[in-house]
């Protein structure tokens, strides 16, 4: 296999993994969920047996028996969010580098 076919496998695999990594962190970002959550409202979709992204988040919080359960799960969900918005950035950046080595490979081949 010549170069060109490297790098268009080696672009392959970042975009795939920037895929995967954009798909991690997009469960656990706040933002995503509350955009999900309005969807699901204006197709009016919602119902009591499926609550919308936020309404499931703030049951987990509050399914905690005591009040220090409930701060330590809405940290932990605060701290969540904070790693997903740095994950959508590398996401975003293997995914990038990905076409750019796939872009590369076509030149080179």
């Amino acid at each position: 296999m010549g170069p060109g076919r490297w790098l268009m496998l080696a672009g392959a695999v970042l975009v795939l993994l920037g895929i995967l990594a954009r798909r991690w962190a997009s469960r656990y970002d706040l933002k995503d969920a509350a955009l999900d959550s309005v969807w699901t409202l204006l197709r009016e979709r919602r119902t009591a047996e499926s609550p919308t992204a936020i309404e499931a988040k703030l049951r987990d919080i509050q399914s905690q028996p005591i009040w220090t359960g409930k701060a330590s799960r809405a940290a932990g969900t605060g701290a969540a969010h904070m790693l997903a918005q740095g994950g959508q950035v590398v996401a975003l950046g293997l995914i990038l580098v990905g076409l750019a080595l796939a872009g590369a490979g076509f030149v080179f081949r």
